[in-house]
């Protein structure tokens, strides 16, 4: 697509070729790449708008490309422009389930990487309320998901919330594999953790893994990296090994211009170096 992009005269079709060249490269795990796509393609659909009644399948794919391209600004660091291309994305859907639908799915997937629960569970509550039976499964899912970890991270009962997540995860996104399968997986692990479940947290990471082994799903792997460092460290590892585990998080995710995750491992490393002094 992306070299039929750049041969067509035609500006829409040479914008889907940089927005599928994007994804793939957020897919491989390339964020800095994906974003440059990304926002090229996002410039050029803007000169040309299709309204939803005009051609809905040209709309929609605005919608769901403007969400991307906000998802993949914050994994590259910048969460504060992302949040406003978020905003900006559900002010546009008004009161039209699809699209508030696709607004609150990429909020949730673009606030759990963040880390922020409160972001998370508020986008969740949003698109539950316009779909209430479930009628946009895959995006329904992460809606539902992103609610058990925000809950789990609010202390909720978050065992009781990491049950729910594993059962929706195996019910909706493992067979067949679906997007983000890895990602959902590193963060069941961060419930399980937050429920104070060590190894379960570390059975859950694994299977992260696994998914990103098999599928290579990688925009995520720095936080799955940041939180198997967790995990290692509520397991009682020796500090060495914690930190070692936390550097290469931090170090693939600079190599891969995943700013959000960089930043993310600092902090824990930060914290690391605060419980040794005072200890």
């Amino acid at each position: 697509m992306f070299d039929q992009g750049k041969a067509s005269s035609d500006p829409i079709v040479h914008a889907y070729g940089l927005n599928a060249w994007g994804i793939h490269q957020w897919y491989i795990g390339n964020i800095g790449e994906a974003l440059r796509f990304l926002t090229e393609g996002d410039q050029i659909m803007l000169s040309d708008l299709a309204g939803r009644e005009d051609n809905p399948v040209r709309h929609d794919l605005q919608l769901l490309m403007a969400g991307v391209l906000a998802e993949v600004t914050a994994l590259h660091g910048d969460v504060e422009a992302a949040r406003a291309l978020l905003d900006k994305l559900e002010a546009d859907a008004g009161d039209a389930p699809y699209a508030v639908t696709i607004s609150s799915a990429i909020a949730v997937r673009t606030a759990v990487l963040v880390g922020d629960p409160d972001w998370a569970l508020r986008a969740a509550e949003r698109g539950i309320a316009v779909d209430p039976q479930f009628s946009f499964v895959i995006l329904g899912t992460y809606q539902r998901l992103a609610r058990c970890w925000a809950l789990a991270m609010t202390g909720q009962n978050p065992a009781g919330a990491a049950e729910e997540a594993e059962r929706i995860i195996t019910a909706r996104l493992v067979d067949p594999p679906r997007s983000c399968v890895a990602t959902w997986h590193g963060l069941l692990g961060e419930m399980r953790l937050m429920a104070g479940a060590p190894t379960a947290a570390a059975a859950a990471l694994d299977r992260a893994d696994h998914f990103l082994d098999t599928h290579g799903q990688r925009y995520s792997e720095g936080l799955i990296l940041l939180l198997r460092a967790r995990v290692l460290q509520a397991l009682g590892k020796p500090v060495t090994e914690v930190r070692a585990a936390a550097e290469w998080a931090r170090e693939l995710s600079a190599e891969r211009g995943a700013h959000l995750f960089v930043r993310r491992t600092e902090q824990f490393l930060a914290e690391l170096d605060q419980q040794l002094a005072d200890h």
